[in-house]
């Protein structure tokens, strides 16, 4: 496994540190409550980018 493997799994995890407190971040903070569906937009894509990565580097893709 490469080192890409681990930076997907870091990204999951960090993912799911995100979603049990409600905020994500671009350039800015994206709280849950207040924005809701820009918060599940950069979620989903950070979701998206983390499995990508976590397959890539166990040479699945």
């Amino acid at each position: 496994m490469s080192f890409w493997f681990y930076i997907g799994i870091a990204l999951l995890l960090w993912v799911v540190y995100d979603m049990y407190y409600g905020v994500t971040w671009t350039f800015r903070p994206i709280y849950k409550r207040y924005e809701p569906n820009a918060y599940w937009l950069v979620t989903i894509i950070w979701i998206i980018i983390a499995i990508y990565t976590t397959l890539f580097g166990a040479g699945i893709v």
